[in-house]
């Protein structure tokens, strides 16, 4: 039986050995979030109703999914911590606080799935979008268990090193979740056109299908052999408290910053349907192109949890040089594309009436240029807050983003609409461009002159 040795982190630093780890990753993400813009694309198809409820429905159902979700995507740090330092068996027995918060996860969002259209209301969004916000909510909830599960599992083999295996999954999911909205949405074979209620049965169903096939994976005879994935099973109350200190704040921070972004969607929803739309057709085809940075920097986490888990931290600065040198190419042309073709980039969510689209592409455009400004930002406060937090640097980022973004979002948002009249829109997202600005000065702060090269979550 093969035995899987850990890599040398002095060759997941240099740029060639960063690529390969976290190019996989980059794809696996942005093909998650080009899924939820396919589902938006197809939805967008049903009317614009559907495109202006799907990623309000998305984002509150986020704001309650982060929380479980990341944190047990945290157990990829425990993964390559562990592994460098050749303590497999402990890297395995990690894994089930993770699937004790997957479990939380499931018991909590059933639970909200009653009074989802109490929450799809504070949106304030005229009836026919909010009660296809609030249909795609529910499903959205549905799913939170599975998902929860499958991004930790994911992230253990991520941590191991064996990020084209994630790419891999997540290609078979997106060709059961593509083929499930096409099918769903638009009907075909016998089934009629279900619109937003058959986004969210091909979300939920690919979700259990992707759970069930990873659950192949991490109980397999090779990794129950190794990392002793069954026999490590545990409800050891240390192992259970050292995970929750490092990766529940990990979850907090995005469920609080979530909670700040949603205040900025409510506020836009407040705009009109038309600029709603426009609001959601632009931020996703922004997601699709930024999120695979994210997911780079996620490489970036699992490079600083190798070279700190070996001992030799030194080797985590030179990841972060690489992934530098690697994305600032990338960053240049997303910039570009969104200042010079933004009609172009939004065009595949062209609806089926030609004076709706014309509306809303004249709010979008302008957007588009605010998140072209947004980008550069974006990206850098990434790579920065994954490189502290791969080494076990979790909760000063908690502290720090949760305040600025009530200062700097939540709380000044509601005065734009007052303040700008018919420019709301583009001074809204000049505000957040702004705001994410301000994160990455607190973040290459905290890289550059915070204690993260001396921590680990081995101990």
């Amino acid at each position: 039986m093969t035995t899987q040795t850990p890599q040398d982190p002095a060759s997941l630093a240099t740029p060639r050995g960063l690529a390969a780890l976290a190019l996989p990753l980059a794809l696996s993400n942005g093909l998650g979030f080009f899924l939820h813009y396919v589902n938006r694309t197809v939805l967008s198809w049903s009317g614009p109703e559907a495109l202006a409820a799907s990623l309000p429905a998305g984002m509150l159902a986020w704001t309650g999914q982060s929380l479980f979700i990341l944190t047990c995507a945290y157990l990829g740090t425990f993964a390559a911590q562990h592994h460098a330092a050749r303590e497999d068996r402990e890297a395995g027995a990690m894994a089930w606080p993770m699937f004790l918060v997957a479990g939380a996860a499931l018991l909590v969002s059933l639970a909200l799935i009653p009074f989802r259209h109490l929450l799809a209301s504070a949106f304030g969004t005229e009836p026919a979008v909010e009660g296809k916000l609030a249909e795609l909510l529910g499903w959205y909830l549905a799913e939170t268990g599975p998902i929860a599960a499958c991004m930790g599992i994911a992230a253990f083999c991520g941590g191991l090193g064996r990020t084209r295996l994630v790419l891999a999954f997540g290609l078979a999911g997106a060709v059961i979740c593509i083929g499930l909205n096409y099918w769903l949405v638009l009907g075909g074979l016998g089934v009629p056109a279900l619109g937003v209620t058959g986004a969210g049965i091909a979300s939920l169903g690919t979700s259990l299908a992707m759970l069930a096939a990873w659950l192949v994976w991490f109980f397999s005879p090779a990794l129950r052999h190794q990392f002793h994935t069954w026999d490590a099973r545990n409800l050891d109350r240390a192992r259970i408290a050292r995970f929750c200190r490092y990766a529940v704040p990990r979850g907090i921070t995005e469920i609080l910053e979530m909670t700040a972004f949603v205040v900025f969607t409510a506020v836009v929803s407040h705009l009109g349907t038309d600029r709603l739309a426009a609001s959601n057709l632009a931020f996703s085809t922004y997601l699709v192109v930024l999120v695979p940075v994210i997911g780079f920097s996620q490489g970036v986490a699992i490079a600083t949890g190798s070279a700190v888990g070996a001992g030799r931290p030194e080797l985590a600065r030179t990841a972060v040089r690489s992934a530098m040198l690697l994305l600032v190419p990338y960053i240049v042309l997303l910039v570009a594309a969104f200042l010079l073709f933004p009609a172009e980039l939004l065009a595949p969510g062209r609806g089926n009436d030609p004076e709706a689209w014309q509306r809303i592409l004249a709010h979008a455009i302008p957007v588009m240029a605010c998140l072209a400004l947004m980008a550069p930002a974006d990206a850098l406060q990434w790579i920065w807050r994954f490189a502290v937090q791969g080494a076990g640097d979790t909760r000063w980022p908690l502290v720090v983003l949760v305040l600025l973004s009530v200062v700097c979002l939540a709380v000044p948002i509601w005065w734009v609409p007052a303040l700008a009249g018919d420019q709301a829109l583009v001074w809204c997202y000049l505000l957040l461009a702004a705001y994410v600005w301000v994160v990455a000065g607190a973040m290459a702060w905290r890289y550059y002159r915070g204690p993260w090269a001396t921590m680990s979550v081995r101990a």
